[in-house]
């Protein structure tokens, strides 16, 4: 169906070095069927020779819109579109992702027929290292200590900027995972639409699991602390026991044990459990899922 709807919606692509692929994603935004649009693109200081021959040929499309910028970091990014966008509604989607032709128009609609949610976000396709489709539920629980939820979600304009836009200090990455949580906190929740409309790229960088652990555990500490009173124990018991009859992507008990991990292991006995685990294939495989930045 095409979409009638005169919405505008802003779509945010940060540009760090990314010639190679940014035509791809430019191509799959503009061939939405979703006539009303625009796309920010923000050159986060690029300055490898292909990304700026392609930049500077964008530069005549009138529907797209550089920012340039200098290197700030993936965060401050997408801020800076969000400063620059004149939709009502925000989709994110990085430079080196592309979506299916229907996604502006499936997200609008779903999350407009249910009030009760903030914004929406799709399952997707992953490209590269790893193929396949990954279904996202959206749990809350497991939410707080895993990051579930795909970067590239959709929401209003005035939701984002009320409740503080991305955390430019983040630059190891989990900026959307700390802007889910401080959502969740004020009962600003994600609505999933169970159809692949977002394709992914995997690399081997974001899979070398020792490092992702590590990341993980420092940023989950940073958010934590950020978000301390979302934290309390209190909240967590409770929370548990709401979310523990929905889907989730992992069973929640084991959720919790990894939270009773963080919580109270230091970062080094943590880390020789999984490199344990990693010499063992079934469970290497199940971490490559589990930890991505």
């Amino acid at each position: 169906m095409i979409s009638k709807n005169n919405e505008l919606i802003s779509i945010i692509v940060p540009c760090f070095n990314s010639g190679k692929t940014l035509m791809r994603t430019i191509e799959s935004i503009k061939n939405q069927s979703w006539k009303n649009k625009e796309i920010i693109l923000v050159n986060d200081g690029s300055n490898d020779k292909k990304t700026l021959e392609i930049l500077n040929e964008i530069q005549k499309d009138n529907l797209v819109k550089i920012i340039n910028q200098k290197n700030k970091g993936l965060p401050a990014a997408r801020n800076a579109g969000v400063i620059n966008a004149k939709g009502n509604y925000l989709y994110f989607l990085d430079s080196d992702d592309w979506i299916n032709e229907n996604t502006l128009e499936e997200l609008y609609f779903n999350l407009l027929r249910d009030d009760k949610y903030a914004y929406a976000f799709s399952d997707c396709f992953l490209e590269g290292e790893i193929k396949g489709i990954r279904k996202k539920f959206f749990n809350l629980f497991e939410q707080m200590f895993l990051n579930q939820i795909p970067y590239s979600i959709f929401i209003p304009r005035k939701v984002f900027i009320e409740n503080g836009f991305y955390d430019e200090n983040m630059r190891l990455g989990y900026e959307d995972w700390e802007l889910n949580v401080r959502l969740a906190s004020k009962k600003f929740l994600g609505k999933r639409i169970a159809k692949p409309l977002f394709h992914y790229v995997v690399s081997n960088s974001g899979m070398l699991i020792s490092k992702s652990i590590q990341n993980h555990i420092k940023i989950w500490r940073y958010i934590k602390c950020k978000n301390k009173n979302f934290y309390n124990l209190k909240n967590i018991v409770n929370l548990f026991f709401r979310w523990s009859f929905k889907k989730s992507n992992y069973p929640l008990f084991l959720v919790f044990i990894w939270y009773l991990m963080l919580n109270y292991l230091p970062e080094f006995f943590i880390l020789r459990i999984f490199l344990f685990l990693r010499k063992i294939k079934f469970f290497f495989k199940k971490l490559n899922y589990f930890f991505k930045v």
